[in-house]
């Protein structure tokens, strides 16, 4: 039987009503949670009463005796609002004192359930032999309406501020996404019943359809919402930075593109309007309310008022889908409690409005009975945001027994875990495994009813009302920001929505690249990706099997399937190809790549979910003797000759003047490179350099140092250039001979023998160079060089290379990393490996070759 005081007004709920509830100290209980698993098997074996203590810092583990000899506990009593930890001995006395004390939705697999009273509840709970911790930080700020103002007037938008962001998006992208009105709030369904804090009218209940209607469905369904709890105001924070995320990167995310163009994306950032509106209104929004369920006030004038965290009119919205409603003790049916489950299943305008649209998008995958799976091929997947400790969540809450999918659905929510695989590294597991009993939720639904892959997403950020400034920066115990450790999680989610189950099983094709990204029509791109199974407690991981492509039309659509090449015999592939643009038309393009493991799973192969990259076709080449061109190079060549990339580099060539230098096989290329590299000029390049046979360089070497044609790897060469390696220049005008090349000019600093240089344009750049002789230099990307001038007028050397025992030339109007490569008769660009910077220790050398559009190493 519930303890009266919890359903009336009465003046101990009333002198703590205006407390400003900030729920700061969870941290503790997220720390609590990652020993989850082994507590859970305690719980099972139906532990003794934990004996741990907390610091009483933190936590006050409460002994009346012990505290004061009239029984009274000093922090008990001063405080009007408390926030307790109450142990439980097993999973039975759990279930049983959540529901009777309307447990705070924290996982509880620290041993004890977070319960929100006042020194009443606290008093007749200890009276019972319970051990009750009281938590004193959180204690103070839920009983202080001053302390942590930094909600609505810090950033937070209230629901009319939500609203216009709809319509600004729609506004925006009209093309791309639409705002649906699915019903009414309680409070507009019931004109005139809501006067409290003031009279207002209720709100439509928007949703917004993210996809792009110029490309026919059916398509697969991704639905996401915030804020079914009215205090959990950083959820549609989120939710709206999801559609943030997918409108403004449509056009440069590729993954975002295809997203969009093939999937049905349902986001709704404000389920609960009415209660979002009474939590605004809290100290004008210095003082949020914390308030948890709608504006449904029939029967509730007995509830506190201004409510307090535990006693507050209203239906919980989480507790009045029409599944299991009622069932298992996972509930209330008293009014005033924060689980209030309604007066039937669902009563409630805002469950039914998300209920019979869904019913619109997604089919009865199911049968009937509690034990009946849903297909393997099912689709659709359901995502419910919360606060306020992380962790991910899946069905069942209504019963211990494990749903019918739990293979997958747990697979599903490690993956949204793992860290390596862009997970929110949040604990996981089942809601009554991971909290208590639920009936009448809203995962429990979509997955019942329908057969959807449902989740219920836990946020971190130590609060229902976390700083504003934690949702997109470090902070509130969070090393990136809520919505960025989330980001991925919520982008994994949409990938599968097609079939979740199935896809499961596959691996992910990560780091997909197009190398060069934009090229000629006609010139081959080359086509790289990682194919993984290996990210955490994968349990479905094994080894890949294959790996392909389609360009512009991915396989659901009847795309063209075009093998990619690899090394199949591990559960972390590498995979390439070369993609022939000679039949693709002038524009952009959309690749899409997947993998699948060796073994099938019920007579299907395990593909994975697609990712994504652009490759530009242009209209091909048009030379012109002097370009300006702007490179950006994307680079992450791994330590292998076949390495990928991602570094950026922006780089602005000067022109070279015109018919003064000419190499050897007058090369014009356009430089269009690949992984590394990818310059985009807006003309070709014709270096005009070229040394004829007649030239020998006079470098004044001393007797030590003097180069041969074929120099060994010894630091002290004697080398003397051959006629193949003899150039001569036709110079305008004469070099003057310096200590260092005229290239390397800019600010110098001599130190030990090691001259620090930096290029006029501002990139570091440094090498060593042997006091006896300057021209022998230790270069700190390329390694062990001897340069001479080469007297062409143009400041430009040639340098012998003693890795490759090549000879290059360089100058400052063709600019180090551009190379010409007289072994080769081509023009290179050289690249460091971003993984082992610097030459020191032997690391490969990468270079792109315009000659072949391949990158080699030397």
């Amino acid at each position: 039987m519930k303890n009266n005081y919890l359903h009336t007004g009465n003046t101990t709920k009333k002198s703590s009503a205006r407390a400003r509830p900030v729920f700061r100290a969870f941290s503790v209980v997220a720390a609590v949670t990652l020993a989850g698993v082994a507590l859970r098997v305690a719980l099972a074996a139906g532990p003794e009463h934990p004996s741990a203590r907390s610091s009483k810092s933190q936590i006050v583990a409460e002994n009346p005796d012990a505290s004061n000899r009239s029984g009274k506990n000093p922090i008990a009593e001063k405080y009007d609002t408390l926030v307790m930890r109450v142990y439980f001995r097993d999973r039975a006395e759990r279930d049983r004192l959540a529901q009777e004390l309307n447990a705070e939705e924290v996982p509880t697999t620290g041993g004890y359930l977070t319960v929100i009273g006042d020194r009443d509840l606290y008093y007749s709970l200890t009276a019972r032999g319970l051990r009750v911790e009281i938590d004193e930080n959180n204690s103070r700020n839920l009983s202080d309406p001053q302390i942590m103002r930094d909600t609505f007037y810090g950033g937070y938008k209230t629901v009319e501020e939500i609203y216009a962001f709809l319509d600004q998006k729609v506004a925006q992208f009209p093309n791309l996404v639409e705002k649906i009105n699915i019903g009414d709030s309680w409070c507009k369904a019931n004109p005139g019943s809501c006067v409290l804090p003031s009279p207002w009218n209720g709100y439509d209940l928007w949703v917004l359809h993210i996809t792009n209607r110029n490309i026919p469905g059916p398509k697969p369904v991704f639905w996401a919402d915030g804020n079914i709890h009215a205090r959990e105001i950083a959820t549609p924070e989120v939710v709206m930075r999801m559609i943030d995320y997918l409108l403004n990167n449509y056009d440069t995310n590729a993954d975002v593109h295809w997203l969009v163009d093939y999937h049905d994306i349902w986001l709704m950032p404000e389920v609960n309007p009415d209660g979002h509106h009474i939590v605004e209104a809290g100290g004008g929004g210095n003082s949020p309310y914390y308030y948890r369920k709608n504006g449904n006030n029939f029967g509730g004038s007995g509830c506190s008022w201004p409510p307090t965290p535990s006693n507050h009119f209203g239906v919980d919205n989480n507790r009045n889908f029409p599944f299991k409603w009622g069932c298992c003790g996972g509930s209330s049916g008293f009014v005033c409690d924060q689980t209030y489950r309604g007066t039937s299943a669902g009563s409630e305008p805002e469950d039914m409005a998300i209920v019979n649209k869904i019913r619109t998008l997604v089919p009865d995958q199911r049968g009937p009975g509690d034990t009946d799976p849903a297909p393997i091929t099912a689709t659709g997947v359901y995502q419910n945001i919360h606060t306020v400790v992380p962790v991910n969540l899946f069905t069942w809450g209504w019963s211990a027994t494990q749903m019918p999918n739990y293979a997958e659905t747990r697979n599903i929510a490690a993956h949204m875990a793992a860290p390596n695989a862009g997970g929110n590294g949040y604990p996981y597991g089942s809601i009554i495994e991971e909290l208590y009993p639920v009936d009448g939720g809203s995962i429990d639904w979509a997955y019942g009813e329908l057969g959807m892959a449902a989740f219920s997403t836990e946020l971190g950020g130590q609060d229902f009302l976390p700083a504003y400034s934690c949702i997109d920066n470090p902070g509130c115990g969070s090393s990136q920001g809520i919505w960025p450790e989330n980001r991925q999680m919520l982008l994994y989610q949409a990938k599968i929505a097609r079939t979740p189950y199935l896809t499961s099983h596959g691996p992910d094709a990560n780091t997909v690249i197009t190398n060069p990204p934009s090229v000629p029509q006609g010139v081959p791109s080359q086509l790289t990706a990682s194919i993984n199974f290996a990210w955490s407690n994968n349990a479905f991981s094994q080894n890949v099997g294959a790996a392909e492509y389609y360009i512009d039309t991915p396989p659901w659509a009847g795309g063209t399937a075009i093998p990619m090449s690899g090394t199949f015999n591990s559960p972390t592939v590498p995979v390439n190809a070369t993609i022939n643009t000679a039949s693709l038309s002038v524009g952009r393009h959309v690749i899409f790549v997947r993998g699948r493991g060796v073994n099938d799973f019920q007579g299907f192969q395990t593909w994975g979910p697609i990712s994504a990259a652009f490759l530009d076709v242009t209209g091909g080449v048009t030379p012109t003797p002097t370009p300006t061109a702007t490179a950006t190079a994307t680079l992450t060549p791994t330590a292998t000759a076949t390495a990928t990339a991602t570094a950026t580099a922006t780089f602005t060539p000067t022109p070279i003047p015109t018919a003064t230098f000419t190499p050897t096989s007058t090369p014009t290329f356009t430089p269009t490179p690949t992984p590394t590299f990818t310059p985009t000029p807006s003309a070709t390049f014709t270096p005009t350099p070229i040394p004829t046979a007649t030239y020998t360089p006079t470098p004044t070497p001393s007797a030590t140092h003097t180069p041969t044609a074929t120099p060994t790897a010894t630091r002290t060469p004697t080398p003397t250039p051959t006629a193949s390696y003899t150039p001569t220049p036709t110079p305008t005008a004469t070099a003057t001979p310096s200590l260092h090349p005229a290239f390397f000019s800019g600010e110098v600093s001599l130190g030990n023998g090691v001259y620090y240089l930096q290029f006029p344009n501002g990139n570091v750049f440094g090498y060593y160079a042997y006091l006896s002789d300057p021209h022998w230099i230790y270069h700190f990307d390329m390694g062990y060089e001897y340069w001479f001038d080469a007297n062409d007028g143009h400041n430009g050397i040639y340098f012998y290379d003693f890795m490759s025992t090549h000879f290059f030339y360089t100058s400052p109007s063709f600019p180090f990393p551009y190379l010409y490569d007289f072994s080769l008769n081509t023009v290179l660009y050289y690249f460091p490996d971003p993984h082992n910077p610097g030459h020191y220790t032997g690391n490969p050398r990468y270079f792109y070759n315009f000659a072949t559009g391949q990158i080699i190493t030397m």
